[in-house]
């Protein structure tokens, strides 16, 4: 129902905010005690009662939460800690404890603190804004298991490694970061339908294999390089006059090109004036790559511990091969990714 102008005056307690409609609100910077009270007097106002036993571990569980997401604004970025007066910041903050003080979960709590913290960060409410806001409601909708599916799609089918220079450095790195990040991913394809559900991803037909998925950007650290007869005379002396060939980085006596990721091939031949030469780069490029199916062999060699999610991501009856991330599951996968590989690559990049 609606009705006319009322009396605007107001009444606030000690350490309250009052706002009030029909004239300008000014939101002063919060400090990191008064948002702490804002953010846990929003909870306790609008949390569904419970009883006992029952609202005290409710309530420390929002607490906990609460304090990991401020002390994580307080260190990374202290100037955004104000947004906590924003009500759309409130209610994915309330959002988050609500669905923390339910569930408890470790994994659970981490992932919404990294994604608030990421939330806060954008100073508009923008395509990633609101993925964020989406992937908040979304993270608790899904088992550790299925959080953990999202995060390795992204990070095997979205990111690449540029910081890895030979297979013995890449092999180290995900060594590190598959142990962080665990390898226990759903084996059902009921779970996949339900990371389809909730929104954090869709099954499409096309699918990637294990060994693509590990070689995708990194491609150059994956081939056996070519004799100086496999190619043109004339090409290869070209390739040495920019500097764009080296010896194969897996056999000395061999020649492979100086490009990590296939990828980088397009611009880095216009860059050398070598774009009319761009078919017969593709060429090069293929010459004695590893296989799919020797890739995956030699990083379960490699990387033991990564052999369960190999066998579960070639299992045709999981979805991780064809699983293809919406901007909520890249919102997910990324706060997993950052916070496993210390990346600071952000979010802008997948969702401009």
């Amino acid at each position: 129902m609606l009705t006319g102008k009322r009396d605007q005056a107001q009444e606030g307690g000690d350490n309250s905010t009052n706002y009030q409609a029909g004239k300008d609100i000014h939101v002063h910077g919060l400090t990191i005690d008064e948002a702490r009270v804002v953010a846990l007097d929003v909870f306790r106002s609008n949390a569904i009662e419970l009883a006992g036993v029952a609202q005290a571990l409710a309530v420390a569980r929002a607490e906990r939460l609460t304090d990991e997401f401020l002390a994580k604004l307080e260190r990374e970025i202290p100037a955004r800690v104000g947004q906590l007066a924003d009500p759309d910041v409130q209610s994915v903050v309330f959002q988050a404890q609500k669905e923390i003080a339910r569930s408890g979960e470790e994994d659970l709590r981490t992932a919404l603190v990294d994604l608030l913290a990421a939330r806060v960060g954008e100073e508009e409410r923008n395509l990633r804004a609101l993925a964020l806001n989406e992937a908040i409601a979304s993270a608790p909708k899904l088992t550790e298991e299925q959080r953990r599916a999202v995060a390795w799609v992204f990070y095997l089918k979205y990111s690449r490694a540029l910081d890895v220079g030979t297979p013995d450095a890449f092999y180290s790195r995900l060594t590190r970061e598959s142990s962080a990040l665990g390898v226990d991913v759903p084996k059902g394809q009921a779970d996949y339908q339900h990371i389809e559900y909730v929104g954090a991803g869709s099954l499409s037909i096309a699918t990637t294999s294990f060994g693509k998925g590990i070689m995708s950007g990194v491609e150059g650290l994956f081939t056996n390089g070519f004799a100086e007869t496999d190619i043109d005379p004339a090409l290869l002396e070209e390739l040495r006059t920019h500097n764009f060939v080296t010896p194969a980085l897996r056999d000395a006596n061999r020649l492979q090109l100086a490009l990590l990721g296939d990828e980088d091939l397009e611009n880095r031949g216009a860059e050398l004036g070598l774009a009319a030469r761009l078919p017969e780069l593709r060429n090069v490029v293929s010459l004695g790559r590893m296989s799919e199916s020797d890739v995956s062999d030699e990083v379960v060699a490699k990387v033991p511990g990564i052999a369960a999610l190999r066998d579960a991501w070639d299992d045709n009856q999981t979805g991780l091969q064809s699983m293809k991330l919406t901007s909520v599951g890249l919102a997910l996968g990324h706060a997993y990714w950052t916070r496993l590989t210390g990346a600071d690559a952000p979010l802008s990049i997948w969702l401009p």
